[in-house]
């Protein structure tokens, strides 16, 4: 069963893993059958297993990190954090494993005593599966964390054994406006729209805006993350689901130097113009983006009003 509930605020803690001793006891007798040697290596691997399951004592929790944390480095969203977690009296074993396009990147064998967890931050933006199995109870819970789940506020699904001996899976978040912070779908032949300042800009100004539009004419559908940037400072952060031919658009509306940055997550391409005042002196400037059938991106910043004195800057796809 999966929940979702949004808190006035929430806090992770975190707290030191308390390392677990094992012993192994030996046998007597001078000869060696078929049948105790079959014993012995099943009490070596039962014992082997035991010493590589993190012993985290009742009422603490232990954190761990995945990814080079590039959130922290750029845009308005914060990692998401996934918990194993044992409310229960009873001391409980089992594995929490996160993977990502079919690979698994973070594994870990836990001994949980009572209302003890263990916390993995996820730092980088991308789709993740997380699962918890507990043999013991013979019960598995899977949940996916989309980029759509990576926001401004603090997050975290935490998968926990229950009373009853099954899994059960929630979601917590803090409630802070996320300005600038947009995920979005758009469908196939669809737009999905979004305006940084004046909307719509006032008549008789003279004030003019610059449009970024970006396309998925591929048979695919791609997730995209847009940053747009002025003087290193983040002004807005969207997450699109890009179906097949399906539009982004983003407005403008305020004159100034911008650095426009599109990416595919599932490439890791990343495509970067730059937008300068002069671009809105006319009244059809914009940023065209496609996305190819292998998910890489073209862009490039071009004015069409005759007179405006601007060239068409045109920047080739790169990777991260």
């Amino acid at each position: 069963m999966k929940r979702r509930t949004f808190l006035a605020s929430a806090g992770i803690g975190l707290a030191t893993a308390a390392a677990g001793c094992t012993s192994q006891a030996t046998s007597d007798g001078s000869s060696t059958t078929e049948t105790e040697t079959s014993t012995t290596e099943e009490t070596q691997t039962e014992t082997e297993q035991m010493q590589e399951r993190t012993h985290i004592k009742s009422g603490d929790t232990v954190e761990r990190t995945v990814g080079t944390k590039s959130l922290e480095e750029r845009g308005l969203r914060k990692a998401h954090h996934v918990a194993f977690g044992n409310p229960t009296e009873e001391t409980h074993h089992g594995t929490i494993t996160v993977s990502k396009a079919g690979e698994t990147v973070f594994e870990e064998s836990v001994e949980l005593e009572a209302n003890a967890s263990i916390v993995v931050s996820l730092t980088d933006l991308d789709t993740y599966a997380a699962r918890v199995t507990v043999p013991e109870l013979d019960a598995t819970e899977e949940v996916t964390i989309s980029p759509s789940q990576f926001t401004c506020n603090v997050t975290r699904t935490t998968i926990s054994v229950q009373d009853d001996g099954t899994l059960d899976s929630i979601g917590v978040s803090t409630r802070m406006a996320c300005p600038g912070v947009v995920s979005e779908n758009a469908s196939t032949d669809g737009l999905a729209s979004h305006t940084l300042g004046d909307d719509p800009i006032p008549a008789d100004t003279g004030k003019f805006s610059h449009t970024l539009m970006l396309r998925n004419p591929s048979d695919d559908t791609w997730t995209t993350r847009i940053l747009v940037e002025d003087d290193s400072t983040t002004q807005f952060d969207g997450v699109y689901t890009v179906e097949p031919e399906g539009t982004v658009l983003i407005t403008l509306s305020e004159r100034g130097t911008y650095t426009l940055s599109m990416g595919v997550i599932e490439t890791g391409t990343t495509v970067t113009e730059q937008v300068t005042p002069k671009n809105f002196d006319c009244n059809e400037s914009s940023t065209r983006a496609e996305i190819n059938a292998a998910g890489e991106l073209t862009a490039s910043t071009v004015s069409t009003l005759m007179g405006c004195n601007i060239g068409a800057n045109t920047t080739n796809e790169s990777s991260e």
